[in-house]
């Protein structure tokens, strides 16, 4: 006869015991599995940063176009058309920082923020009001734009502070809407290739046909979606631009093929 167990009784009869006993510890052995599978098969982070309540003090010359950056002069022996640091400057929130810093191009100034960094990216979300003319004889001249050639990569349209550090990960289609929202507000956007970049590097900030600001909507369509891209490479000291046409931009069926071509340079 099996042993039967009556819920009054304080113990268990022994071989329902150790059934039971076997029961729970192969299910917690499945449990734990189970967890490890989940974190191994976890996408993984990305090696970004914000350095959010951590102000750092900044001082370098502004450039409003293509969108606001500040370069900061690289001390000792640089490579030519690399004289520069260039930071990206962003208002806090979901707003470039073009009506902060409208009335500095090309002036010197120090200003206070918060660093956004990842590699190949580097950003300063600027506390209002703490922009002033900084103190210094001459300022740093801006590095010469160097044409590269003509490219078509493949990849993902993103906005640059998200992306280099604000939210992680800050690409693919559950970042879209933020995204989104991110580059009408001004916030530069970034195209990130897939496979092979030139110079070793997938970031690309993007421009319009004058090399200046894209449209703040005109990539809405294309946000966080697989995308072939078709432009010009340009280099401003360590920052890759790629000037395109909006309105040739084409979805890519079937995914995001890991490719880059590139024509000689012009």
């Amino acid at each position: 006869m099996s042993d039967f167990y009556v819920g009054y009784i304080q113990k268990a009869p022994p071989a329902l015991a150790r059934f039971v006993r076997r029961v729970i510890v192969a299910l917690a052995g499945l449990a734990m599995a189970v967890a490890l599978v989940l974190v191994v098969a976890q996408m993984r982070f990305d090696a970004s940063a914000f350095e959010y309540g951590k102000l750092r003090t900044f001082e370098g010359t502004v450039a409003l176009q293509p969108y606001p950056t500040l370069l900061i002069a690289r001390p000792g022996e640089v490579e030519e058309g690399e004289r520069n640091s260039q930071y990206l400057l962003v208002a806090p929130g979901k707003h470039g920082g073009g009506e902060l810093l409208a009335d500095f191009d090309r002036k010197l100034v120090r200003l206070q923020g918060q660093l956004i960094h990842r590699e190949g990216g580097t950003m300063v979300e600027v506390v209002p009001g703490s922009i002033v003319l900084a103190d210094a004889a001459v300022p740093p001249t801006q590095d010469l734009v160097r044409d590269i050639g003509v490219v078509t990569v493949t990849g993902e349209i993103v906005d640059g502070k998200c992306y280099l550090g604000v939210m992680n990960p800050g690409k693919g289609k559950v970042h879209r809407d933020c995204a989104a929202r991110c580059l009408s507000g001004g916030i530069p956007p970034i195209f990130i290739a897939n496979g092979i970049a030139p110079e070793g590097r997938d970031q690309f900030l993007l421009v319009g046909p004058d090399g200046n600001a894209m449209g703040r909507d005109s990539l809405r369509e294309f946000i966080a979606e697989p995308i072939t891209i078709r432009g010009e490479l340009l280099r401003r000291g360590d920052t890759q631009l790629l000037r395109i046409e909006p309105q040739q931009l084409r979805h890519t069926p079937g995914g995001v093929p890991r490719t880059l071509t590139m024509s000689a340079s012009r």
